[in-house]
């Protein structure tokens, strides 16, 4: 009722605020009256009054007094109960908005502002966190209206019902201990007070809802413990590091992984660790975070061990900001890539480089054959290229085994380092093929030197015995020369014509090297036009089965035939016959040969069953085979099928092998050779003498029959060197019982030798060419 009265009768309140000074100035008349009394008399009040202590008591109660009436005067002080809240007087709605404001800035941890109808108008996001719905849409409805429409949580707002009524009923703040559990029995206690304010007319205008949480729940509490867990026990390495990147806390990997202990660090600088002093890296960093919008600093570091040791790690860094976006700490990860950047540069070496030699593979010669050629064009130079096939090393691979070819390899790529210069580069192409780039010369006749120099010293060292458990092996190489711009513009025409250049020195009788020259390329695409025919040879029966026949001596009568092959060319309307010895080689370098090979004993066992099915006096067929053939897994079957599939028996059935085909993989050899020999298949020895001549071959292999190589016949009666060899292969086979046919018989005197000396068959132009099968077919109609 003060209140009201004072608030309707402004001049009233003026009135009181003019009596109150009247009583100060009394007050301070009395204390001067008192004062002088006691200590001064009356005639020297006017003398000393301004120099006395009552004096400045006087000034100060005065000051003070003015100060409370002028707050009383303006409003801005009132005497009414403590537990009312009577607001200043407002104008307009942007007043109140402006109040709405300040108050939910100067928020604790919870805040909501509602009207006096219990709306909500504002809320405090941690609000809507704690209640479970930090989106929902709160504005202008009440608690139990957002109860019904979203998922917050009900049981908290629905209580709050029954304190706000109270608290407008007693029109004064209420504070609650509350006491909150969730489904999973989780509880926490939260300390809230509910605080009515009033407009200038004492009406109910805003409720205020703040407080705080007093104690963690458990599920925020087992969080930070699972947050504590996952630092100390991750397998990364954390660092907690202050604003001057000093150490404040580390995890138990980063002591794994450095050796340090909190203890050893703490406080310490963060360039204790950097092993690098190129630069100083504390610097570096805190200058990118001068920069506000960086965030995150990532970067490799050579890091230092505990005990001294370097390693390479990673190192990545945030920055963490308080609530005022200042930067109070760095968070900071350290990992070892140590062996990750080694098992990278190993892959990028598998990559560039043959794992057998050491030396460049394909793909990395040909980026450097690019680079060069780039920088030769630039400067008007010249770059030389290598391209070089081993001779004979198919042959010693598929004799003595892949073990032998692989150190044989090996040594050659160290061959070539040696006569080689620091600044060329040697690669490994593909199997026996290598390239050597020498470096860019300044004219074309000192490439053309230094060409003739490093490839005559190749040749000689690859001519050079190779080693192999004790055996001498000879092979050599074939090297083909091309020199940029003359050559070739580009690096696949500088390798196609050095291909080129390079099968010509094989033709020229292999262990030399030849320059490119545009002649080469007829001959070239010569070669590559009659590989592509022999591919359709056998669909377009190109292919004919020759036979020559074989003698026993005793009787002169046919004991069987050699079988060979001719390829029979339509050219022009024209019938044209290959070689053997030029398409031979030509189907084993390109694999055709294992195609070619299966046609041959397929044919002949064919043709073999329709002699014998006519009545022809014709015991076995002899055929060749090569190593690659002999050595095939599908080979037994291949054999198998064909003398299955016409029905002839196995002991009709030949096979001529090389010496060069029993050196390698014995016991592969002698199993391949014992499993032939189970199906009742002969197995003659070919050309014998003039290979990797061993008379354990004799003894461990299963050898029905010796070849005597025709180098040994031709001179038979002339040299007695030839006669002595023949003689001993017919007596040391006979001493082993295997017969012996002497190849290439074709003089009476050779024949009456052989036939003196025990020789039990005999094959040669003496008794009959090669024939074809019509022809052998009325040679036996004859002997018949």
């Amino acid at each position: 009722m003060l209140t009201k009265f004072f608030r309707k009768h402004i001049t009233f309140k003026k009135i009181l605020i003019s009596a109150f000074f009247i009583l100060i100035i009394n007050n301070a008349y009395l204390i001067i009256i008192n004062s002088s009394s006691s200590s001064i008399s009356a005639n020297e009040l006017d003398t000393h009054f301004f120099y006395t202590p009552h004096f400045f008591l006087l000034l100060i109660g005065i000051i003070l007094s003015l100060l409370i009436s002028l707050l009383l005067y303006t409003g801005r002080l009132n005497f009414t109960a403590r537990t009312s809240f009577i607001a200043t007087p407002l104008d307009n709605s942007a007043n109140y908005s402006h109040i709405d404001s300040m108050l939910f800035q100067s928020s604790p941890t919870i805040l909501c502002i509602k009207d006096n109808n219990g709306r909500w108008l504002r809320a405090s996001k941690e609000y809507l966190n704690f209640l479970g719905d930090q989106y929902v849409d709160y504005y202008g409805k009440t608690d139990i209206e957002l109860v019904k429409t979203s998922n917050i949580n009900a049981q908290f707002l629905i209580p709050n019902a029954i304190t706000e009524n109270q608290v407008w009923q007693q029109r004064k703040a209420v504070n609650k201990l509350k006491h909150l559990t969730d489904s999973d029995g989780d509880n926490t206690e939260v300390d809230i007070f509910v605080s009515p304010i009033f407009d200038k007319d004492n009406k109910p205008f805003r409720l205020v809802i703040s407080g705080q949480i007093i104690h963690q729940s458990r599920k925020e509490k087992n969080r930070l413990l699972l947050m504590d867990a996952l630092f100390y026990n991750s397998h990364l390495s954390f660092i907690i590091l202050d604003k001057d990147l000093n150490f404040l806390n580390v995890n138990k990997a980063f002591t794994t992984m450095t050796g340090f202990l909190l203890k050893d660090i703490k406080d310490k600088n963060f360039a204790i660790l950097n092993a690098s002093k190129k630069h100083n890296l504390i610097a570096q960093i805190l200058r990118r975070f001068s920069d506000h919008n960086f965030d995150l600093w990532r970067g490799e570091i050579l890091c230092a061990n505990s005990n001294g040791n370097i390693i390479l790690a990673k190192l990545e860094i945030t920055r963490i900001l308080n609530q005022n976006n200042v930067t109070t700490n760095f968070f900071a990860t350290l990992i070892d890539v140590t062996k990750q950047r080694k098992n990278e540069q190993h892959i990028i070496h598998i990559a560039h480089y043959d794992a057998l030699t050491g030396l460049a593979n394909r793909v990395m010669f040909l980026d450097r054959l690019s680079q060069s050629l780039s920088e030769s064009k630039r400067h008007t130079k010249h770059s030389i290229l290598f391209f070089i096939d081993l001779d004979q090393f198919k042959a010693v691979n598929d004799s003595l085994g892949h073990d032998a070819g692989d150190e044989i390899l090996k040594e050659t790529a160290r061959r070539f380092l040696t006569v080689t210069r620091k600044e060329d580069i040697v690669a490994r192409f593909s199997g026996d093929e290598f390239a050597v780039l020498l470096s860019s010369e300044n004219s074309h006749e000192h490439a053309l030197y230094i060409a003739s120099m490093i490839a005559k010293k190749i040749i000689q060292e690859t001519s050079r015995a190779y080693y192999f458990k004790n055996r001498e092996v000879f092979i050599g190489s074939s090297i083909g020369i091309t020199i940029y711009p003359e050559d070739g513009d580009s690096s696949e025409l500088l390798l196609k014509n050095s291909d080129i250049a390079m099968y010509d020195a094989k033709n020229r009788g292999r262990n030399n090297y030849q320059f490119y020259k545009e002649e080469f390329s007829d001959a070239t695409k010569d070669r590559l036009l009659l590989e592509s025919k022999l591919h359709n040879a056998i669909s377009k029966d190109e292919l004919r089965l020759y036979f020559q026949p074989q003698y026993s001596l005793d009787d002169r009568k046919i004991i069987g035939a050699e079988v060979l092959i001719r390829w029979l060319v339509i050219e022009n309307g024209m019938q044209k016959m290959i070689p053997p010895d030029y398409f031979i080689p030509l189907a084993e370098s390109s694999g055709l040969i294992i195609e070619i090979g299966k046609w041959i004993i397929e044919k002949s066992c064919e043709q073999h069953k329709i002699w014998l099915d006519e009545g022809l006096p014709i015991p076995q067929l002899s055929v060749n085979v090569s190593a690659r053939q002999f050595m095939d897994s599908g080979f037994i079957h291949i054999i198998s099928e064909s003398l299955n599939k016409v029905g002839l028996s196995a002991e009709h059935l030949e096979l001529e092998i090389t010496e060069s085909m029993l050196i390698g993989d014995n016991r592969r050899i002698e199993l391949q050779l014992k499993r032939l020999k189970k199906m009742g298949i002969k197995i003659a020895l070919d050309d014998f003498g003039t290979g990797y001549s061993s008379l354990s071959y004799l003894k461990n292999f299963p050898i029905d029959v010796l070849k005597i190589d025709q180098s040994f016949i031709r001179e038979l009666t002339v040299d007695s060197k030839d006669a002595k060899i023949a003689c001993a292969i017919i007596e040391m086979g006979h001493s082993l019982d295997q017969k012996i046919v002497a190849e290439g018989v074709e003089t009476e005197a050779q024949l009456m030798f052989l036939n003196q000396n025990g020789c039990d068959y005999i094959q040669g132009y003496y008794f009959s060419r090669p024939l074809p099968a019509y022809k052998m077919t009325a040679l036996l109609k004859e002997q018949q």
